[in-house]
Order: structure tokens, then sequence, then C-alpha cells
């Protein structure tokens, strides 16, 4: 077994959720907790690039890939399997967020700050309720076995894609991954929504961090990115020339340059 081939660990959360935790490489341990219609698989791309330099945790959220699950689901729950994740890294570690996992690592960090931190695009409500009234239908969708059509309508009216980008996405690999990841969305959206959009709060947070934001991407989610940058004390950012929400498939060489320009200015 090389350095580069992915290995499996298991951490017990403080609910008793399994979290399955794919670990690739060596070097400096990054924990990255995937958005919403991802799992750790997603991030094999990066982690493998990375391998030379990096220890890459990769976290299978709970409800998702090989982590369990529990029936009570609260942004908190989330955070708590953060931590395990970060007690199996070291207290070195960089902790990446991407999406709603960015959301998960910001309630973390306001409890227990890692030692640097690194945010793609965490979708902060900052102009009012990301799911709202479009989730009735999402549900609908949902219940009735209808994934492809649910994945549509959070696409369209969750992210705020445009028709043209849902079709071009409907092509590719990644549809049908995605789609089977819907049942977990709405809970997640509905934390998302109560999760506020008081910036303040993070002003404490005084560790070197990363905002990572797609050119490509939707102008809500890099607007929060923006936001973040002015309330962080200690942030940079960085745009993908190129790329939207998903570099880390799409554009994986360029988001590992960012991360490993970040890393190289990071006390070590």
């Amino acid at each position: 077994m090389t350095a580069a081939t992915p290995r499996q660990a298991r951490v017990t959360s403080t609910d008793g959720t399994e979290i399955a935790v794919t670990v690739t490489g060596q070097g400096r341990p990054l924990v990255v907790s995937p958005g919403a219609l991802n799992a750790a698989q997603d991030w094999q791309l990066l982690a493998d690039l990375l391998a030379p330099h990096f220890t890459t945790y990769a976290i299978d959220r709970r409800g998702r890939g090989a982590s369990g699950d529990n029936s009570e689901h609260t942004v908190q729950r989330e955070a708590d399997d953060i931590a395990v994740a970060l007690d199996l890294a070291g207290p070195d570690a960089i902790l990446l967020g991407h999406s709603y996992g960015g959301l998960v690592t910001l309630a973390h960090a306001l409890h227990q700050p890692p030692a640097a931190f690194i945010l793609y695009e965490p979708p902060i409500p900052l102009g009012g309720p990301v799911g709202g009234d479009a989730l009735a239908s999402f549900e609908e969708a949902v219940q009735a076995g209808d994934l492809d059509q649910a994945l549509t309508l959070g696409l369209r009216n969750f992210l705020k894609f445009p028709d043209e980008a849902i079709e071009e996405f409907r092509q590719t690999p990644f549809w049908a991954i995605r789609a089977s990841m819907t049942p977990t969305w709405a809970r997640e959206m509905r934390a998302m929504d109560s999760f506020g959009d008081d910036l303040t709060r993070f002003a404490t947070l005084n560790i070197p961090t990363l905002l990572v934001i797609g050119e490509l991407s939707p102008r809500w989610l890099t607007d929060v990115s923006h936001h973040l940058h002015q309330a962080l004390p200690d942030a940079r950012l960085v745009e993908i020339p190129g790329e939207a929400h998903d570099a880390f498939l799409t554009g994986p060489h360029a988001l590992a340059d960012a991360i490993t320009t970040f890393a190289a200015d990071l006390p070590h």
C-alpha cells in the first residue's frame, strides 16, 4: 500500500453514530466536511493530488456514504462529528468545509477553533431563507420517490441554478449520484435556514482562514464569502477562474494549488 492509497477509518460521534472517514496521503492533516449532495468519494481526486504533502481525512457526513445516521438531525450533532474526526487527525489539522459542510465547520469552530480554516462557499442565509416555501414541493418529490425531480427543484430553487446549467449537469455522470443524496437535503435546508445571518459571531475566529469561491458560482453564494472576508479577522479570499461550486471535481488541480499555497504560509 502506497501513501496515496486510501484507507477507511471509523469514529464514533457523541450520540453514538458511526462516522466513516477516508484517509489519503501523508503530511499535514486536512479534514474535509463535504456539502449536502457530496460524500467522501467526491473528494478523492483532490485527496490524490494532495497526497504527497497532506493527509486528507474526507468525512462521509451522517446519512450518506458509509456513515450511520440518527433520526434527530441538528447542526450541532454534525459539529460533534467534525470534532471526533479532528481528534483522529490531530491538533494541527486544517479544517475544510464545503457548502453546507462549511456551515457545520463554522458551528464547530465557534466552540473549538481549528488550527486553520478553509471555507468553500458556505451558504449562510444572508438574503433570507434558502429553502423556505420551496421545501414543500421538494419534499413531495422525495416522498414520491422522484429523486430526479427533487434534484431539479433543489438546484433551481435552493442553489438558484439557471435551467440551462441544470440541463448541462443532467448530462453528466454525477447527476444520478447527486439525486440519490436528495433525501437528506430537506433536513439540511431547514438547518441552513435556521443558522442565522449574524456574521459578527465569527469575529472571534482569529485563525488563518482561506475563503474559496468559483468565478462561475451563483452570485448569492460568492456574496456570502465576500461578507465573511470582512467579518473574519485573519481571512484571505481566492477566486478560482472558470470554476463554480464543485472545483474539487471539475478543477481539482486549481483547488489543490490554492490549498497548498495557503498551507505554505501557516505555522507548523
